[in-house]
């Protein structure tokens, strides 16, 4: 009883906080420390010695076979110094078919100890010129030219009797460098009193085959010469990747810094058979200290996930807590469902107690703030809509009335000048015009035939006013049928009509004006185009135009154009409406795309 209310006092009254670092001290931390500690450790040097002898048989293999191969190589280089029918073609006087056999013979012993000996990719023996002008040409015995006597290796070989080995870089496929182990050993001439330096590659396709990487990094190197031999195919060339120390322990396996970076690597140094040589060999695992740390985190998770006092201190605690828990949460899933009515309370003095009053305010609020919304955007939308018909009925309204007077003032000069039945065309032609525009006033859309027959009617309407100084033209493509396709009313007479008053009749002469239809190539838009021959734009004025501002009051320019593209703007898009191109003194051309409806395809 007395444990019960203890626990029912610390649980109400102490915070959530206090609570939980209370119970991961006593259920989590001590624990771990004696036992999860422990276990960890000992699992950790037991990896880290599997890592070590895993690292150091690798190396072990490596450096055999690299004292193997030291010795065929020897073997190689005692097959030739012991080869008596080379020794005679060496010191031939004159070139003989008996000399020429025999160089046959020799070149066949050099390919068979070629293909018998899969360590080496190369065998070449170089003789002094004196001695090679008498040998035809072969692939195995060449001259030492010039350029050969200077090299180092050369001169070392010309020095000292025995083998050595150097590390030498070579031009591989599409020259490319790379380098190779190359034994280099003289072979006695007795009788010319001389001697060849004989040169032998080590084929690295030949190591990888016997020392494949299997995960590990392997680098082998010669004295103090660079790498000629590695898995990392950006090592081979490269100075030695670790630091070499006279102190250090040949074949131990530790950590190391290898090329910048700890790795657990084993560092050898091998003399090959019979020379005064030294190969360093280091084998390394790139993943081993990654893996011994992972391994690590994965034992203490694991034994933290398994400890059974947390378990028994967390189930005590765990029935009133998730309780209050739980209160909590289904309040806030009842409001995350938009339902406001939270009836039940949670009791206390902590922070789950606040964090449930914060809650019922929050929900109220929230109550409050939808309603506002609500109401904001209903008179958002009203004004939007309201806004939207007054642009509407303003852009409507904003034809040009002149059309009308110079109309009816050309009906009375010629009644008055001629009397003729022009009159009564003229008139005709009025009335028709007329009707199209009062019945399209309200209208959303009309065909493109009916479109192009009030700008045709328009059009002739200014043949008679202006006889012959204008001229005109209606092109539409053959992939149109007019009568198909949709059009927004009264869309192309205000750019006609900016043609003739502002293009061709401020110039005085005679004009000619064209409009063309045509779909895209996808049959998506219409493009319509109106060109006028007549006195163009400045391109100032043109640039101003194009940006479809607003104009000024005062401002007898861009008007309709403006009007046409905000009335595009809204019914089509922005990414539909009016483009301008000009030249002073040439002409204008206006440019209309909006999309191409097609009526049938609707219905």
């Amino acid at each position: 009883m007395k444990l019960s209310r203890f626990y029912l006092r610390f649980f109400t009254r102490h915070s959530t906080r206090r609570q939980l670092v209370t119970l991961f001290i006593c259920a989590v931390l001590i624990p771990f420390a004696l036992i999860g500690g422990g276990l960890c450790l000992l699992f950790y040097h037991e990896m880290e010695g599997s890592y070590e002898q895993l690292t150091r048989s690798k190396a072990l293999q490596v450096r055999t076979t690299s004292i193997t191969t030291s010795i065929y190589m020897y073997s190689v280089y005692e097959s030739v110094a012991e080869n008596d029918d080379l020794q005679t073609l060496l010191c031939s006087e004159e070139r003989t078919p008996q000399i020429d056999q025999l160089l046959y013979e020799q070149n066949i012993f050099f390919e068979r100890l070629l293909q018998n000996t899969a360590s080496l990719s190369q065998l070449t023996l170089y003789v002094p010129q004196e001695l090679f002008r008498n040998l035809p040409s072969s692939s195995y015995l060449s001259p030492v030219t010039e350029e050969i006597a200077e090299t180092d290796w050369y001169e070392k070989a010309s020095s000292q009797a025995s083998g050595f080995y150097a590390s030498l870089p070579r031009l591989g496929q599409q020259q490319i460098p790379y380098w190779e182990l190359h034994y280099i050993c003289r072979i006695p001439i007795p009788r010319r009193q001389t001697f060849g330096v004989l040169v032998m590659s080590l084929s690295n396709n030949y190591l990888s085959s016997l020392i494949s990487g299997d995960g590990y990094e392997i680098s082998i190197s010669v004295n103090d010469e660079p790498v000629f031999y590695s898995t990392d195919r950006m090592g081979a060339g490269a100075p030695f990747p670790t630091e070499l120390s006279p102190d250090q322990e040949n074949g131990a396996c530790q950590v190391m810094d290898v090329n910048g970076s700890p790795r657990l690597a084993c560092l050898q140094t091998v003399t090959p058979y019979l020379t005064h040589d030294q190969f360093h060999i280091l084998t390394s695992d790139p993943s081993a200290l990654g893996e011994l740390h992972r391994m690590a985190v994965m034992l203490g998770v694991i034994m933290v996930l398994s400890l059974g006092i947390p378990a028994i201190i967390i189930w005590l605690y765990s029935g009133y807590f998730s309780a209050r828990i739980n209160t909590l949460r289904l309040a806030m899933y009842k409001v995350s469902n938009n339902d406001y009515e939270i009836v039940n309370s949670i009791q206390g003095d902590d922070e789950l107690t606040a964090a449930f009053h914060d809650l019922k305010v929050m929900v109220e609020n929230l109550k409050s703030a939808q309603a506002q919304i609500y109401q904001a955007r209903l008179q958002e939308e009203m004004l939007l809509n309201q806004q939207q018909q007054m642009e509407m009925k303003l852009l409507a309204s904003q034809i040009n009335p002149h059309f009308l007077y110079n109309t009816l003032e050309t009906i009375r000069m010629k009644a008055f000048s001629q009397g003729n039945r022009d009159v009564a065309n003229a008139i005709k032609l009025l009335g028709k015009s007329m009707r199209y525009v009062l019945s399209n006033t309200k209208t959303a859309a009309t065909t493109l035939d009916k479109e192009l027959d009030y700008i045709d009617t328009y059009l002739a309407i200014q043949k008679i006013r202006f006889g012959s100084r204008i001229d005109y033209s209606i092109r539409v493509s053959p992939k149109l049928e007019p009568e198909h396709y949709r059009i927004l009313p009264l869309l192309i007479q205000p750019v006609v009509e900016n043609a003739i008053s502002h293009g061709i009749e401020d110039t005085g002469e005679d004009g000619n004006l064209i409009l063309h239809l045509d779909p895209s190539p996808d049959m998506v838009r219409l493009i319509i185009k109106v060109f006028d021959n007549g006195c163009g734009m400045s391109p100032e004025l043109e640039t101003k135009v194009n940006e479809m501002a607003p104009p000024a009051r005062d401002s007898s320019h861009g008007v309709g154009l403006y009007n046409i593209h905000s009335r595009i703007h809204l019914f089509y898009g922005s990414e539909y409406g009016i483009h301008l191109k000009s030249r002073l003194n040439v002409g204008t051309l206006v440019t209309i795309i909006i999309p191409l409806e097609n009526i049938r395809e609707e219905e």
